[in-house]
């Protein structure tokens, strides 16, 4: 067999676990006593999980998940749209730069296109070089707020008031009437939530399964309700890490996700995240640069921390894409679009955004207003990043003027999203 031998895209099933597994393993190299390929996959859909082939051996994987996105929604509102959701993304590193992600990539896309379930494809990147050339880009940063044991929260007189009859309680997230109640509130609380992933209800039920192999001198995964007159309105995914310094406590509480239906419940809960004992400092990930947290925490001084790209996003039928999300602003341009890895997106389209802020995007011979690739797009759909950022470096060009700021006009959400979950 020849290093130059393209490789091969297949179906993978239920039978492939343990190899699949080990070109994981190669990839990240994560201990071992941590993996278990029946509970690690036990959430797969095999029918969207695939593997490439050198000859016989397997040399790279992936899977994708059905998930949901909340975007904007037209005149400043919110809705959700589905996502499909790449993960697992491993190449065997003796099989490196030789086109096996490539193929892996390019399958995958094809295969979304032909499907026509979702219109719309969502990452977690390990490496932030890696996908970009796909046609991926940013689109949410994660702020992770650092705050201090005892950190005062101070909301306008209403919030304060409402939060005093918010109840919070805690249990262990794993527990069948905790993720059935954590599912609920999640899929609620991303009503309200720019940005905000969604996994299916087996995924949620797998994934929050307590693995003691996997605490690292951590306790189980605890879920924070919030709730109000008897109904769950916000939730908080954390746990603890006990540590002493002397005689001194100096506990870590991680805060892996935080959402609320309302902002009292969302004050509720941090004011309860940072007053654990034994603790010294707070970590709460997955929010935005606008979080309400930071700023009723004093600011960023205060409530400082920082910040990693987030969900990637790649329109993966354009039209459609855009299609299904709202716009804050009247806008008529003609896109020229540059999409080599998914031609059918390719060529020039007509986006029209009438007032009540719904889109019609329709192939066009009409010259063109902008011209840019596909990628400019998946980096503005939530709206945390405008055109006119893209065309500040040089990734936008204006064919007629006005058209910029137009495009960005409409697409600018009125709030930055939050960071999305891991997948």
């Amino acid at each position: 067999m020849s290093d130059t031998d393209q490789p091969t895209v297949v179906a993978l099933s239920k039978a492939d676990a343990e190899r699949m597994l080990a070109v994981d393993l190669a990839a990240f190299f994560f201990d071992p006593v941590s993996a278990d390929a029946e509970a690690d996959l036990a959430h797969f859909d095999w029918d969207q999980t695939y593997g490439a082939m050198r000859g016989d051996t397997l040399v790279g994987v992936n899977t994708t998940y059905d998930m949901d996105l909340t975007v904007p929604g037209p005149a400043d509102t919110l809705t959700r749209i589905p996502m499909s959701g790449l993960s697992w993304v491993s190449v065997h590193p003796d099989h490196r730069r030789r086109g096996v992600l490539s193929a892996m990539m390019r399958q995958m896309l094809h295969r979304l296109h032909d499907e026509g379930r979702q219109a719309v494809s969502g990452l977690i990147a390990a490496e932030a070089g890696i996908y970009g050339r796909f046609g991926y880009a940013v689109a949410s940063v994660d702020m992770v707020l650092h705050a201090g044991r005892g950190t005062s929260f101070t909301a306008p007189a209403d919030i304060d008031a409402a939060a005093a009859g918010v109840r919070t309680w805690f249990t262990a997230a794993d527990s069948e009437k905790t993720t059935s109640t954590l599912f609920e509130i999640q899929r609620r609380s991303a009503e309200e939530t720019l940005g905000m992933v969604t996994m299916s209800e087996l995924m949620s039920r797998t994934v929050h399964k307590d693995r003691p192999e996997r605490r690292r001198g951590e306790e189980p995964v605890q879920v924070l309700f919030a709730e109000v007159d008897g109904t769950v309105t916000g939730f908080a995914l954390f746990n603890r890490k006990s540590q002493w310094e002397g005689m001194r406590p100096t506990g870590e509480v991680t805060v892996y996700e935080i959402a609320a239906v309302d902002q009292p419940s969302l004050l509720a809960l941090a004011r309860r995240l940072v007053d654990f004992d034994l603790t010294a400092t707070v970590k709460i990930a997955r929010r935005g640069l606008d979080d309400p947290l930071m700023w009723w925490g004093g600011g960023p001084r205060t409530v400082g921390g920082h910040v990693n790209d987030s969900l990637w996003l790649r329109l993966v039928d354009l039209d459609r894409a855009l299609e299904q999300r709202g716009y804050g602003a009247p806008c008529d341009v003609v896109l020229e679009v540059g999409d080599d890895l998914c031609p059918w997106n390719a060529g020039r389209w007509r986006f029209r955004v009438d007032e009540a802020g719904k889109a019609r995007c329709e192939r066009t011979e009409q010259a063109a207003d902008l011209r840019l690739a596909a990628q400019v797009l998946g980096g503005c759909y939530l709206g945390a990043r405008t055109v006119a950022a893209y065309q500040a470096t040089g990734e936008v060009e204006e064919l007629t003027s006005g058209s910029v700021r137009a495009l960005s006009r409409a697409m600018a959400g009125v709030r930055q999203p939050v960071g999305s979950i891991m997948f």
